[in-house]
């Protein structure tokens, strides 16, 4: 064996066996966090902010999006 195959065998350590999860626990993703309790009438307060500010946002790419074509139009 030459220098130059020790050296590449040396900086490149062999690939392990592939691990095989030991419990159920370690295949399966994990649990997502439960929600709080929230009353109902709460949840529809909940629900139209998030809508607000989708809404908000959109318009804010609206913007943006309009700025960007009139700076660089489309040949």
């Amino acid at each position: 064996m030459s220098g130059r195959e020790g050296r590449k065998k040396a900086s490149f350590p062999s690939p392990s066996p592939l691990r095989r999860p030991e419990g159920p626990e370690e295949r399966r993703w994990p649990l997502p966090t439960p929600l709080p309790m929230l009353p109902t009438e709460d949840v529809g307060k909940v629900l139209k902010q998030i809508l607000n500010r989708l809404d908000a946002i959109e318009k804010r790419l609206e913007r943006i999006e309009k700025m960007l074509m009139e700076k660089q139009p489309i040949p």
